[in-house]
């Protein structure tokens, strides 16, 4: 799938483009990879953009309706009603035009994840946590996912913990999904056994913090 770059004159754009690749030193740490797995620069040309217009986040729901539909999943479509989605960052990871992957940051309340883990995630907040979360990621079908996940997660990084100074996010995860959340990213399990009703499957409400992750990193890269 190809990105439109078209944008309205007020929009100013904001790109990241990436030179050295996370997750393989965040794979090979967690033993989840060969021990022999090596950090890889890039390929040329891959970047993370932020959705700045309707044909932009019209692409990126498409592709998160398709990924989630071969899962099984639901996948409702907020783009026609921006006051509905809230304040969120929907970001773009693409080379050379084609859309590898997407994932939308949302870093105030409400969040959506708050219709089923309402009273874990108010609690974070009394314990004064500024929490966000990151919902809708999806990766191209025939993608590098390695590199689109390592694109979207330093840029989610950014957005959410330099851009809004949030301490935490949350996700919801399939159960199946948790090992690799928690033994890769650092995701603690914050709350399990519901029914995520916005994709119509089981969920594990899953919690980042955001210092400690930076901490994580930087022992990746040493």
């Amino acid at each position: 799938m190809h990105i439109p770059h078209g944008r309205p004159q007020h929009a100013q754009p904001f790109e990241i483009t990436h030179h050295a690749r996370w997750l393989d030193s965040l794979l090979d740490k967690s033993r989840i990879a060969p021990r022999n797995c090596v950090a890889r620069p890039f390929a040329r040309g891959l970047r993370t953009l932020v959705a700045v217009n309707p044909e932009q986040r019209r692409a990126a729901e498409e592709l998160v309706r398709r990924r989630y539909a071969w899962r099984g999943y639901q996948a409702a479509n907020d783009c026609a009603n921006a006051e509905a989605a809230g304040e969120r960052v929907t970001l773009l990871a693409e080379k050379e035009g084609r859309l590898l992957g997407t994932v939308t940051v949302r870093p105030d309340a409400p969040l959506l994840a708050e219709k089923t883990y309402g009273g874990e995630i108010e609690r974070l907040r009394q314990g004064g946590r500024r929490v966000g979360e990151l919902v809708k990621f999806a990766v191209e079908e025939g993608a590098d996912w390695k590199a689109a996940m390592d694109a979207l997660g330093q840029s989610a990084y950014l957005v959410a913990r330099v851009i809004h100074a949030l301490t935490d996010v949350v996700i919801e995860v399939n159960p199946r999904h948790v090992r690799f959340y928690r033994r890769v990213f650092g995701f603690a399990v914050a709350a399990a056994g519901r029914l995520c009703i916005r994709v119509g499957a089981p969920s594990v409400l899953m919690q980042l913090d955001l210092d400690q992750f930076a901490r994580t990193l930087q022992s990746a890269a040493a």
